[in-house]
């Protein structure tokens, strides 16, 4: 995993469906529907940047969480590769949106200000995302060119869900909740793909 595309392409590809900014981007409308378009803008701007600095802080105190509690490399590619694909079965379920009780969505509707959370955490840096990036630093090498190259595709990954939650008004209207469904459960597939992926390296490496 020494290549800069790899790296980024790997963190990218894992971390944009596990936040489902396409999924997050209805919740985020009715979360902010008696709030106008600049307020809403805003909300999304500080949502995503609230969000990498969360998946940052994770993602550089991996290893000291890793070495705290003695946990092996093989166990966190497993272990997150359980939870990976579990996010993405969950993707592909045709089930109603369940991020949220109905009595946490109310209360959420009732705040001024969502950015931190539910937006941040749990909707986008939820966890999901954390173990995602703990996971990487399991399989890069520790350099500071690898940590350099996972940060730009955290930054991209929020970028995107910034401009998704941005646009979102305008998005529901070309995709519809068929689309927007589509999507999810294309992500879903993909994610499901990438938390296997990190189970069979896992079991490869104790196996050797």
């Amino acid at each position: 995993m020494d290549s800069w595309t790899h790296i980024l392409l790997l963190t990218y590809s894992t971390l944009f469906p596990i936040t489902n900014p396409l999924g997050n981007a209805g919740i985020f409308l009715s979360l902010t529907s008696d709030q106008d378009k600049a307020t809403k803008r805003k909300q999304a701007l500080r949502g995503a940047i609230y969000a990498f600095f969360i998946l940052e802080a994770f993602f550089f105190g991996g290893s000291y969480i890793l070495n705290f509690f003695g946990l092996s490399l093989d166990g966190i590619r497993i272990a997150g590769g359980i939870l990976i694909a579990k996010f993405g079965f969950d993707q592909l379920q045709p089930r109603r949106e369940t991020t949220h009780s109905d009595e946490e969505h109310q209360e959420a509707k009732q705040m001024d200000d969502i950015s931190f959370s539910p937006l941040a955490m749990p909707l986008l840096a939820g966890p999901g995302a954390i173990a995602s990036v703990i996971g990487i630093t399991s399989v890069i090498k520790p350099t500071l060119f690898s940590h350099l190259i996972v940060s730009i595709g955290i930054a991209a990954t929020c970028l995107t869900c910034w401009i998704i939650l941005r646009e979102s008004e305008r998005l529901m209207r070309f995709l519809g909740i068929n689309g927007a469904n589509a999507l999810t459960k294309i992500m879903g597939f993909l994610l499901l793909c990438i938390g296997v992926q990190l189970v069979v390296d896992g079991i490869e490496h104790l196996v050797k």
